[in-house]
């Protein structure tokens, strides 16, 4: 699958780069474009077949809609931005959906998802679509706003996921934790359920950070976490069943 990329910064570049790559390994990147003028060289002497294209908006010379203009009709695109004043003018290209920044890889799998489905036309196109749906049914990480900046956090680096007062939060190995914008339904269904289950309605855990499984009193069970500080979590009384099954079956 041939992306081409329009974007000018080499951090949202790389970050955009490393999300590809995780999910779609077999893609190839063209790019990046980091202006109108390179834009316009692109399509003027190009004839590649591309399959998709992510564009920021704002390019160092002004915004990607002029050279967009010369890109073949066929060919979806993804806009991302840094600010959504841009959204009704994105639409009036071949967008199919408009990202803020910075990316999230949910966000992103999903959009180009969308835009392939709509756009399988031919035998090719709907292959690419069928591979992408295998390689990218699970999130990979995380992008998580601190004071210095956003971070990319692999989901190898969660420790337990927690909800608390209407926040989810994601507790690390290094004992950092960070704020998600996301229900911890909707993640426990993004995440690979060979690698992490749903305790009860406040916790997800991963398999390898189990240090044990243990019964109380009263038929109550609990789940520790590893770590300097052991965290015990309780196991829900109508999630026993399927949670006994899945840890004897990740057992190593």
């Amino acid at each position: 699958m041939n992306i081409l990329i329009f974007e000018d910064e080499t951090y949202n570049y790389t970050l955009l780069q490393d999300l590809l790559q995780e999910q779609m390994p077999e893609c190839r990147l063209i790019g990046p474009l980091t202006s109108i003028a390179e834009g316009h060289d692109f399509f003027a002497g190009n004839h590649e077949d591309i399959d998709l294209i992510i564009a920021d908006i704002q390019l160092s010379d002004g915004l990607s809609f002029q050279a967009l203009a010369e890109a073949p009709d066929d060919i979806p695109i993804i806009f991302t931005t840094a600010y959504d004043e841009y959204a009704l003018q994105a639409f009036g290209y071949n967008s199919l959906s408009f990202l803020l920044k910075p990316v999230d890889g949910t966000e992103l799998r999903l959009a180009i998802r969308k835009s392939l489905k709509r756009l399988v036309t031919d035998k090719h196109r709907e292959e690419l679509f069928l591979d992408m749906d295998m390689n990218m049914r699970y999130r990979k990480r995380f992008v998580v706003h601190t004071y210095k900046g956003d971070l990319v956090v692999p989901v190898s680096h969660v420790r337990y996921i927690v909800s608390e007062q209407k926040y989810t939060f994601l507790v690390l190995t290094d004992g950092s934790s960070h704020v998600v914008n996301l229900p911890l339904k909707t993640l426990s269904e993004e995440l690979d359920p060979n690698e992490f289950m749903l305790v009860n309605r406040k916790y997800i855990v991963p398999f390898r950070e189990i240090k044990s499984f243990e019964k109380g009193i009263n038929g109550s069970e609990w789940i520790t976490i590893r770590g300097d500080e052991e965290v015990q979590i309780a196991v829900s009384r109508s999630r026993k069943k399927e949670i006994h099954a899945r840890i004897k079956g990740n057992k190593h």
